[in-house]
């Protein structure tokens, strides 16, 4: 199931933040998942790519308000290394500028903190099978920015934004429908 090669069938993750609430907090969700294990919790990137090869780790879930943007300095450091471990950011309220740069640094996944967990667990299977997860805030702030960019190029037929933020339900029916929870 995951990259990494692990006889176990769990998908390993590093979970970085500074806050400890929000670590803990990361670490009791996940834990409530049968597939899926916590193997560290950090409060800094530091290390990062030797730290992912000796823990065979799958997925890094990083902060991306880290101080001094270390986390996407991070994720380039990962992507850079060769290791095979994907990222997902966490955000509060992210500008597009950010979900821009984390998807050029390599991360397989956006979400913001207000997302559910079926959305985070969504993230992480998506991300060992090499998908991209942006959660339904993230794609609905992009279609707005597409329609507004197509209505000032004076294209001859307007976009529209027809996607409202989705049910869990919605969710887990499209993650199942490509493959990515089962």
């Amino acid at each position: 199931m995951n990259p990494q090669g692990n006889s176990e069938s769990s998908i390993r993750v590093v979970i970085i933040n500074d806050s400890g609430f929000i670590r803990e907090g990361l670490c009791r969700v996940i834990e409530r998942f049968s597939d899926i294990e916590v193997v560290a919790s950090l409060y800094s990137s530091c290390k990062l790519a030797e730290l992912t090869q000796h823990l065979s780790v799958d997925v890094v879930l990083i902060d991306a308000q880290s101080p001094s943007q270390a986390g996407f300095k991070a994720a380039q450091e990962l992507r850079s290394s060769g290791a095979n471990a994907r990222v997902v950011f966490l955000s509060v309220n992210p500008s597009l500028a950010e979900v821009r740069r984390a998807l050029q640094v390599g991360a397989s996944g956006f979400l913001l903190r207000e997302a559910g967990v079926v959305e985070l667990e969504i993230a992480l299977h998506a991300a060992v099978k090499g998908k991209v997860f942006l959660c339904p805030t993230i794609l609905h702030r992009l279609s707005e920015v597409l329609a507004m960019e197509e209505i000032f190029k004076g294209g001859s037929r307007p976009f529209y934004v027809v996607q409202d933020r989705l049910s869990i339900e919605e969710i887990i029916g499209k993650a199942q429908h490509v493959g990515i929870l089962q």
